[in-house]
């Protein structure tokens, strides 16, 4: 997903790409891309900076936060990005003043610009932290770790109490 900038008409570039997988190492136990990411959106110039504009969608095999069992999950976004060229770097020892706008600012360098980079940022943002393959998952057992949404086991942990807080207990007792 690199663009030449000097390829980019005055007024904007639109495309409609389905850039592969690779390109976005997003490859984790608990979170992959099952296929391409189809990336729709507008490149427009003003002098030397680029600003892009669009959706983006992708295919997501994420684990579940309770069961752990791999389910689908999709993410429809959009995404703005602005780059900016790559400034002479100062010398060590300066100091930089960065401004609250600088976060919000892709750097390009070689007049080509990468748009791999923002839109893997966009995907991950947009998986939340707990990911339930259903609203009422009900996990697994702390005692023997059987899948408690297909089977019900055999441990009685309810009234146990855990190790860490049986002294609090007898405190509990005590003040009774």
């Amino acid at each position: 997903m690199i663009f030449e900038i000097e390829e980019i008409p005055e007024g904007g570039f639109s495309f409609d790409v389905l850039a592969d997988k690779e390109h976005f190492g997003i490859d984790q136990p608990d979170c992959t891309l099952v296929d391409g990411v189809k990336v729709k959106g507008k490149l427009t110039k003003i002098e030397r900076e680029i600003c892009f504009s669009g959706d983006l969608e992708a295919q997501l095999k994420v684990a579940c936060t309770r069961c752990l069992k791999p389910f689908p999950f999709e993410v429809k976004s959009k995404i703005q990005v602005h780059f900016i060229p790559r400034i002479k770097e100062p010398s060590p020892g300066s100091e930089v003043e960065i401004k609250e706008t600088d976060i919000e600012k892709e750097v390009y360098e070689n007049d080509r610009v990468d748009l791999s980079g923002p839109v893997r940022d966009q995907i991950l943002l947009d998986v939340p932290l707990m990911c339930l393959c259903q609203e009422d998952c009900k996990g697994i057992c702390p005692e023997c770790g059987i899948d408690l949404n297909s089977n019900q086991c055999e441990c009685n942990s309810e009234g146990k109490i855990d190790p860490r807080f049986a002294e609090l207990l007898k405190l509990k007792d005590k003040l009774k």
